[in-house]
C-alpha cells in the first residue's frame, strides 16, 4: 500500500489519479513525459492540490510516480500488476484502493477519478462534481462532445445536470473522470450505481494527451497569456476602441482572454460576442477589483482615453504588465508600454510610441487597395464613425444639397451607434426624389467594400483615417473633438485635407475642402504621397513589442 499515514488523511473527499507506467497504445512513459521542464503527472496533481476539502492519492504501478506524488504533495497507493492492462476498468482501479483504504480504517464518503491525460480540468469543476454528489446524485461522467466511450448515452437535459440514459448512440462519456458516492459503490460491488449523470466539461478540460501532436497542443495551453482587456465605449468616445482592441487581440488568439467594461459604457460590448470573446461588465470598484483578483492577468489592456495615477497603481497589484492605448494622461507614465498612433509627436518616456508607424489596420483594408485616380468625380463615401455623437452626417448631407450637387454618387455609411438613422433616412428617401445618387449603407463590417472604387472620403478625423489610408485613399477628414484635433497625420503626410468641425464655419470649411478635393492635381499628389507610405506592418510591431515586453519582464522574473 501506499506511503502515508491516516492522520494526513482524514477529509471525506477524495481525488484518486490514475498513473500507471505505461500501456500498449500510448506514448512511451506518457505520464512522465515533460511538459515545460514538468512530468506530465505534476500537472493533474498540483490542479487536485488546489482543492483543500480533498485529499490527493495516486494510484500507480510506477516507482518514479510513486516519488513524484511524494514530491509535488500527494499520497500514492500501489496498484497490482493484473490492473494495470488496457483492459482494465476504472472501477477495477477504483475497489482496489478503496478497500486498500478501509482496511487501513481509512473512510471516504465521496471520490473523484481524475487521470493526467486529461490534464486541464478546473478547480471550479471539481468542486462541482463534488456539490452535486451531496445532492444525491450517485454517479457523474465528465462527458463532453468527443466520442470517447463504447458506452453511449443519450442527455436528457434537467435544470441540475444531465441525466444520461442508455443509447445505442455514441455520445462521448469521459469515463477516466467520474465522480461517485462510495458507499453505494462498494455495496454495489464495485459498480457505479444508475441512474448516471453527466457533467459537461469545457474544450480545454476534454483536451486529452493521445498523441505527440497533443503533447504539443498542450505545452502552447500552458504557454496562454492570461490578458485582461479593460476598455470603455459609449456614443461620446465612440466605436473606434472597440474596432482597435479587436483587431490587437486577433494577433493573441491562443491567449486566454476576458473584456472588462463598465455597465453604463459598454457600447459595442456585442462586437465582441460576435468574435467569441468573453465581456464581463462591472459597476463598483468592488466589483472591478474582484474580477481583476479572480481572472489574476498575466497583461491588462487599458484603451479608456487618458488614464490617473491611482488606477494606474491599482492595476500594478494585480498584473506585473499594462499595455495603454491612446492615452495622454499622467497614469501612463506606470505603464509597461503606451501606444499613441492617432497623435503625431516625439515621445516624451522611453516607453511611448506615437505616430501612424503604430496604427493597427483592420484586417479587411490589408486586403484591397484604391487604384482610382480619374480626372472627374464620381463616388464620394461619407462616413463619421460608430455614433457620430454632433450628428455631422445630417449637416454634411444638407450641405450637399444646399450646394445641389447631383452628379456624383454618394455613399452614406452609418456607424452600429448612430442615433438618428430614423431621420437620416428619411432625409435621404427626399433627396433621392430629387435626384440626388445617395447610396445609404446602414452599418457595416465590411466597410472596404464601399471604398474599393471612390475618389476620396470624407470622415472623421480618427483612426480610420489609417485605414484608408492605407488602401491609397485621399481624405478629407473632420476632426469632431478635441482629441481629434491633435490628430495630425493627414496634414503632416499631404495625404488629403483635415478640417476641424465648428458649427458656425462648418459649411464655409465644407465646401471650399470639396472643391480642393475636386480639383484632379491636388487628389493626383495626395494619391503619390499615399503610395510612400506603409501602414500595413504597424499590427506586427504593436504586437511584437508587446511580446518582447512580457517575455523580458518573464525573464527577469525568473532569474530573480
Amino acid at each position: 500500500m501506499g506511503s502515508y499515514s491516516t492522520k494526513a488523511m482524514n477529509k471525506k473527499l477524495l481525488i484518486l489519479i490514475m498513473a500507471r507506467k505505461g500501456s500498449d497504445d500510448v506514448i512511451s512513459r506518457q505520464n512522465l513525459r515533460l511538459v515545460k521542464n514538468k512530468p506530465l503527472l505534476y500537472y493533474i496533481v498540483k490542479t487536485a492540490l488546489k482543492f483543500k476539502k480533498a485529499d490527493v492519492l495516486v494510484s500507480t504501478d510506477s516507482e518514479e510516480i510513486s516519488e513524484l506524488s511524494l514530491l509535488y504533495g500527494a499520497n500514492y497507493i500501489k496498484r497490482p500488476r493484473r490492473l494495470t492492462k488496457n483492459t482494465t476498468s476504472v472501477k477495477e482501479i477504483c475497489l482496489d484502493a478503496l478497500q486498500k483504504l478501509e482496511k487501513e480504517n481509512i473512510h471516504y464518503e465521496k471520490c473523484l477519478v481524475l487521470h493526467p491525460k486529461i490534464p486541464l480540468i478546473k478547480i471550479s469543476t471539481i468542486n462541482t462534481f463534488f456539490k452535486n454528489l451531496e445532492k444525491k446524485e450517485s454517479t457523474i461522467f465528465g462527458i463532453s462532445d468527443i466520442v470517447d466511450s463504447k458506452l453511449g448515452y443519450e442527455i436528457e437535459t434537467s435544470k441540475k445536470s444531465l441525466k444520461l440514459n442508455p443509447s445505442k448512440k455514441p455520445l462521448g462519456i469521459l469515463n477516466k473522470i467520474v465522480a461517485f458516492n462510495i458507499k453505494q459503490f462498494i455495496k454495489n460491488n464495485g459498480n457505479f450505481v444508475s441512474p448516471f449523470y453527466g457533467l459537461k466539461l469545457s474544450n480545454d478540460e476534454t483536451h486529452s494527451l493521445r498523441s505527440y501532436h497533443d503533447f504539443g497542443t498542450f505545452e502552447q495551453i500552458l504557454n496562454r497569456k492570461k490578458i485582461l482587456v479593460r476598455i470603455d465605449s459609449t456614443v461620446k468616445i465612440g466605436m473606434g476602441h472597440i474596432f482597435n482592441v479587436l483587431t490587437i487581440l486577433n494577433h493573441f488568439r491562443n491567449d486566454e482572454i476576458i473584456i472588462l467594461m463598465h455597465k453604463n459604457r459598454n457600447l459595442g460590448y456585442k462586437k465582441f460576442k460576435e468574435n467569441l470573446y468573453n465581456v464581463s461588465f462591472f459597476t463598483s470598484d468592488d466589483e472591478f477589483n474582484k474580477i481583476l483578483t479572480k481572472f489574476n492577468p498575466d497583461i491588462i489592456f487599458n484603451d479608456i482615453l487618458n488614464t490617473k495615477i491611482p488606477y494606474m497603481k491599482k492595476l500594478h497589484n494585480h498584473s506585473k504588465m499594462i499595455v495603454n492605448f491612446e492615452d495622454q494622461g499622467e497614469g501612463r507614465k506606470f505603464a509597461n508600454l503606451v501606444f499613441n498612433p492617432i497623435f503625431e509627436k516625439q515621445k516624451s518616456l522611453s516607453n511611448e510610441f506615437y505616430g501612424s508607424k503604430y496604427a493597427c489596420v483592420r484586417d479587411e483594408f490589408r486586403i484591397w487597395k484604391n487604384e482610382i485616380l480619374s480626372k472627374n468625380i464620381h463616388k464620394i463615401l461619407i462616413s463619421f464613425g460608430g455614433t457620430d455623437q454632433n450628428n455631422i452626417t445630417e449637416k454634411t448631407i444638407s450641405i450637399i444639397e444646399k450646394n445641389n450637387i447631383k452628379n456624383v454618387e454618394f455613399i452614406l455609411l452609418l456607424g452600429f451607434g448612430y442615433s438618428h438613422k430614423k431621420m437620416i433616412k428619411q432625409k435621404v428617401k427626399n433627396l433621392k426624389k430629387n435626384n440626388f445618387n445617395i447610396i445609404l449603407v446602414d452599418g457595416s463590417d465590411f466597410m472596404a467594400k464601399y471604398t474599393r472604387d471612390i475618389d476620396f472620403a470624407i470622415i472623421s478625423n480618427g483612426r480610420t483615417v489609417f485605414e484608408l489610408a492605407s488602401m491609397n485613399i485621399p481624405v478629407l477628414a473632420i476632426s469632431v473633438n478635441s482629441r481629434e484635433q491633435n490628430h495630425n497625420f493627414v496634414e503632416e503626410q499631404n495625404v488629403g485635407i483635415k478640417i476641424d468641425y465648428e458649427k458656425s464655419s462648418y459649411e464655409k470649411l465644407l465646401g471650399n475642402s470639396i472643391e480642393k478635393m475636386l480639383n484632379y492635381n491636388n487628389r493626383k499628389k495626395y494619391k503619390k504621397n499615399l503610395n510612400k507610405i506603409n501602414l500595413l506592418n504597424g499590427i506586427n510591431i504593436v504586437v511584437n513589442k508587446i511580446n518582447h515586453e512580457y517575455d523580458s519582464l518573464n525573464k527577469t522574473v525568473n532569474q530573480s
